[in-house]
C-alpha cells in the first residue's frame, strides 16, 4: 500500500507521486489538467489501487505507462493495468523481450512478476509524450542494460528511475548491471542544467546542481 501522496504543479501536467510496493517505489502519474490524458512512470508493485483512485479523481485516461527499467519493483503493476486500460506500455528496446513473459526474482522467493508486453520500443534520443509534454530518452545504462531517464525541458524535469538518487546512485553488483557504463551515464545526467528537478524510482527528489558529485561519480 502506497505510504507518501505528494502533489506539484508542473507545466503543462500535474504531478502525482506514490510510494508502493516491499522497496518503497516511487510511482509518478502525470496527469494534463485540460486533456484529462495521463501516464504513469513505474508502476511498482502494489500501486494499482492508488493509480487507479488517481485516475478516478482527475476524470483522467490512462494513455501511456513507461518503465525506467525491467527490475521487478518498478514494472509489477504495468501489464495488468495495462490490459485494463488499453495503454501502451514504453520501454527500451533491449528490455522488450525480457518484459514479454513472467519473471521471478530472487528478492522475493515465489514472487511472479506479470508480463508487460511493450507496444513502444525506446531508443536514446526518442521523443515520448506523457500527458501530453514531450520527454526525451535518454538511455542510462549501467544499474541495468535498458535503464533510461526521461527528461522534459520546458520544466526542467528528470525521472531518473535507479540511475541517479539524491547523493547517491544505482547498484551496479546485479546480474545485468555494469560499474562503467553506469559512471558514463552519471556523467552526462551531471550535464543538464543545475535546476533539473530530478524524480528518482527511490527516496527523496533532488536536484542535478545538488548533486554535483556526478560529474566524477565515486566508482570504481
Amino acid at each position: 500500500m502506497p505510504t507518501d501522496d505528494r502533489e506539484a504543479p508542473l507545466t503543462p501536467f500535474t504531478l502525482q507521486q506514490f510510494i508502493c510496493g516491499p522497496v518503497r517505489t516511487n510511482v509518478y502519474v502525470l496527469i494534463n489538467p485540460q486533456t484529462r490524458e495521463a501516464a504513469v512512470v513505474d508502476p511498482a508493485p502494489e500501486s494499482r489501487d492508488s493509480i487507479e483512485r488517481c485516475l478516478a479523481r482527475y476524470r483522467a485516461t490512462l494513455t501511456t505507462i513507461v518503465l525506467t527499467h525491467r527490475h521487478f519493483d518498478h514494472v509489477g503493476e504495468a501489464g495488468p493495468i495495462a490490459q485494463a486500460t488499453g495503454a501502451s506500455i514504453a520501454a527500451h528496446a533491449s528490455d522488450v523481450d525480457y518484459l514479454a513473459v513472467p519473471q521471478r526474482t530472487r528478492f522475493m522467493p515465489g514472487y511472479v512478476n506479470p508480463a508487460a508486453p511493450v507496444s513502444v520500443p525506446l531508443a536514446d534520443g526518442d521523443v515520448v509524450n506523457l500527458a501530453g509534454a514531450p520527454f526525451v530518452v535518454m538511455h542510462t545504462p549501467g544499474h541495468s542494460g535498458g535503464a533510461i531517464c526521461l527528461h522534459h525541458d520546458v520544466s526542467a524535469t528528470l525521472f531518473s528511475g535507479d540511475t541517479l538518487f539524491a547523493g547517491t546512485f544505482g547498484r551496479y553488483d546485479l546480474p545485468d548491471s555494469d560499474a562503467t557504463a553506469l559512471r558514463a551515464s552519471l556523467i552526462r545526467l551531471a550535464g543538464l542544467p543545475g535546476r533539473t528537478r530530478v524524480l528518482p524510482g527511490h527516496g527523496r527528489e533532488t536536484t542535478i546542481g545538488a548533486e554535483e558529485w556526478a560529474a566524477d561519480p565515486p566508482i570504481d
